[in-house]
């Protein structure tokens, strides 16, 4: 996670053009806690970066707070009354006391922790019965044009492109946490799109946007920015492939897509 920690990380670019999580994630959190007899009066999002699912859980909790180990990241996070943000990093929650939350959050960063110590934090933290909740997202999925989806997949993946650029543990996201051991009780794994649910599936991820709105988006990737470092005379990596799905696709700037991601929604009750 050292990129996004970085002074010079675009964290205004990421809260403008990062996707946001629709209200059947939330829902599946809410209904999971609220099943298992919990309270709705604190919240933590931990590897909150610019606020998106801290500002979204500040509508169903009394008090909500974000944590993140970037400064770079919070100087952009969105504001609400009810919500406070704190540096801290994922395997030191001593900001907070023991047995006080009531669910714990954390979306797109799961990988990027050392999970023994977050999880100890994460147990030692939540109140008895208290839920974890976390999200994950692989590579985009365009629902129209899969020639595209093959595309950004090159981009992201090979290594003459940027498949040699993200930071450590980007292999544990895209396998969807799999590998990733859940040391609560009733853990739910649910992965999006599912082919058993067929067309009518709720989708965790999804949204419609401009190919100019993909553009900026794909540039709040850490590795555009690890890439961006080490080749700044290079043309731009992220212009030429947009430029050459445009070209190839019959596409404008202004046009727009729809949009899905490989998502998975992980649920565990904190049986400490």
């Amino acid at each position: 996670m050292a990129t996004f920690s970085s002074k010079s990380f675009n964290s205004a670019l990421y809260q403008s053009f990062r996707p946001g999580y629709n209200n059947h994630f939330f829902k599946m959190i809410y209904n999971y806690h609220r099943n298992h007899n919990g309270q709705f009066d604190i919240a933590v999002d931990v590897g909150t970066g610019t606020g998106k699912v801290a500002y979204e859980l500040a509508t169903t909790f009394a008090r909500v707070k974000g944590l993140d180990a970037s400064s770079t990241m919070l100087k952009n996070a969105v504001q609400k009354d009810n919500v406070t943000y704190h540096i801290a990093k994922s395997e030191d929650l001593s900001i907070l006391e023991s047995s006080s939350v009531d669910v714990l959050t954390v979306a797109q960063a799961l990988h990027w922790f050392d999970h023994p110590q977050f999880f100890s934090e994460v147990k030692r933290v939540l109140k008895p019965r208290g839920t974890f909740a976390a999200i994950g997202y692989s590579f985009i999925i365009f629902q129209d044009h899969s020639r595209v989806t093959d595309r950004i997949f090159k981009l992201g993946n090979e290594p003459d492109q940027l498949g040699t650029f993200w930071d450590n543990g980007r292999l544990i996201l895209d396998n969807l946490y799999k590998s990733v051991d859940i040391p609560m009780a009733n853990v739910e794994r649910h992965y999006f799109p599912n082919a058993t649910l067929g067309q009518d599936q709720p989708l965790a991820m999804n949204d419609v946007v401009s190919m100019k709105h993909m553009r900026n988006y794909i540039k709040t990737w850490s590795s555009y920015k690890n890439y961006c470092e080490k080749y700044p005379t290079r043309p731009d990596i992220v212009d030429e492939a947009i430029d050459e799905i445009l070209q190839m696709e019959g596409l404008a700037e202004e046009d727009e897509v729809n949009i899905t991601w490989p998502t998975v929604v992980i649920l565990g009750e904190n049986s400490d």
